[in-house]
């Protein structure tokens, strides 16, 4: 059975319950992630499950799923990413636990008592944001600027230095 999202809570006492949690978070409510988003509109839909692992370990497992829309750094218009994270972390109280983890799992560094499920899940988001956001090749608004002008050239038959800028300045971009 699920419940609603907790700020603060006990990795530990979840995982001998085997808490569930799923619901919904307003991005608007993501401060650090709210940075490199054109529009904080929307939520991040989540399900997440504390459980043992078959070797007894304490994991977090689970899927965020959310539409951005971030800034395109080629035409700096606005770019719908659609992340789907999925999420399998183990519970560790120190470092020398990270080092006997299977490849599969990521480490989740639990020195408190408590943790900030929100904090996870816009931590999780940060990560599945691209380096530098563009749309795919052929989305983009530059790139029917650049077909227009490779129009231009190719229509009067010779190369002026300037007409490919000629060619976006009458096209308004």
């Amino acid at each position: 059975m699920s419940s609603p999202l907790s700020e603060l809570i006990d990795p530990w006492r979840a995982v001998e319950a085997g808490a569930e949690y799923a619901g919904s978070l307003p991005l608007a409510r993501m401060p650090r992630l709210r940075e490199s988003l054109r529009e904080a509109n929307g939520e991040a839909v989540y399900r997440l499950a504390f459980l043992r692992d078959l070797e007894g370990r304490g994991v977090l497992a689970g899927e965020i799923d959310a539409l951005l829309v971030l800034t395109c750094q080629r035409c700096l218009g606005a770019m719908e990413l659609e992340v789907k994270a999925s999420i399998d972390l183990a519970l560790v109280s120190g470092l020398d636990e990270c080092r006997l983890l299977p490849e599969d799992l990521d480490p989740l560094l639990v020195s408190q008592e408590s943790i900030r499920l929100p904090d996870l899940i816009e931590d999780e988001l940060l990560l599945a944001l691209p380096q530098i956001p563009m749309h795919e090749p052929g989305e983009c608004a530059s790139d029917e600027g650049l077909a227009a002008a490779n129009d231009a050239l190719e229509d009067s038959g010779r190369m002026h230095p300037f007409a490919i800028l000629g060619a976006l300045q009458r096209k308004g971009g």
